[in-house]
């Protein structure tokens, strides 16, 4: 995986707990974004594989957790029979695989996956760490669930969740919900806010505004004529070069200015 200009990762794991606080914050957000910037989830992935039980003094943290949000941000509540009918395991690698599965019939199956997974979870006291509750998740939300048992147990969806926590680390998020905002080859952190969103976006209308400015611009010069090599007269860009600009990185534009300097002799001879 690799960074994407003009892109807000939203990181997160379908177990954990905060993302759950988040959630209606993330979708008020999403609405709301610069039309600018395109937004991608990534999974973290909180804990690895095991059939061992949640030690007593995890188990103790995550309720904590829970109570602690119940707090902080309104309208969240959360069932604690999950703790007296299930045997918690702590790992969430599983949940993580199945919004991977539910990705390979349509990403529009990502967040409905995760959310019922969270309703699973925090409101029916289900455990997502089985794959017999996420084969519920998915047959709720319509999935195929052939093709989706048959996926979610594929080396290549571990290779996906393999490839996404290592990216996730490239974004230096080891917390979730995080949020990294990219502006060319720069990485941003956002912050999060459960109540409201309006911090959460006049940072990143801040951080748009202060990378525009500091943008390289267009050598376009009014002048636009192309010679039979089709290499505009004007700013001895190519014609592929004018038509991409927008999208290039700095670096990348930095390279075509460099080119022009070289070009322009030659185009002009």
């Amino acid at each position: 995986m690799k960074l994407s200009h003009n892109t807000l990762y939203y990181v997160y794991d379908p177990m954990c707990s905060w993302c759950y606080a988040f959630e209606k914050s993330l979708t008020e957000l999403q609405t709301k974004l610069p039309p600018i910037l395109k937004f991608e989830t990534i999974l973290g992935g909180l804990a690895a594989d095991s059939l061992e039980p949640m030690p007593i003094a995890t188990q103790d943290m995550i309720k904590g957790a829970w109570q602690n949000i119940e707090k902080t941000v309104p309208d969240i509540h959360f069932n604690y029979d999950f703790w007296t009918n299930n045997t918690p395991l702590r790992s969430t690698y599983p949940a993580c695989r199945a919004i991977l599965a539910a990705e390979k019939q349509g990403l529009a199956f990502s967040a409905p996956l995760r959310k019922a997974i969270q309703t699973a979870y925090y409101q029916k006291a289900q455990n997502p760490s089985l794959s017999s509750t996420l084969q519920r998740c998915a047959e709720k939300i319509k999935l195929n669930l052939e093709r989706f048992s048959i996926d979610f147990e594929s080396d290549e969806i571990a290779l996906q969740l393999a490839a996404h926590i290592e990216f996730s680390q490239q974004l230096n998020a080891s917390s979730y919900p995080s949020l990294r905002l990219v502006l060319n080859e720069t990485v941003y952190v956002i912050p999060i806010n459960y109540t409201q969103i309006a911090p959460t976006l006049n940072r990143i209308e801040q951080l748009i505004s202060q990378h525009n400015s500091q943008a390289i611009q267009s050598p376009c010069v009014g002048k636009c004529c192309l010679n039979e090599s089709d290499v505009c007269l004007g700013c001895f860009r190519q014609l592929d070069e004018i038509t991409h600009w927008q999208s290039y990185t700095e670096t990348e534009k930095q390279q075509i200015l460099n080119n022009i300097k070289q070009r322009k002799p030659q185009a002009m001879s």
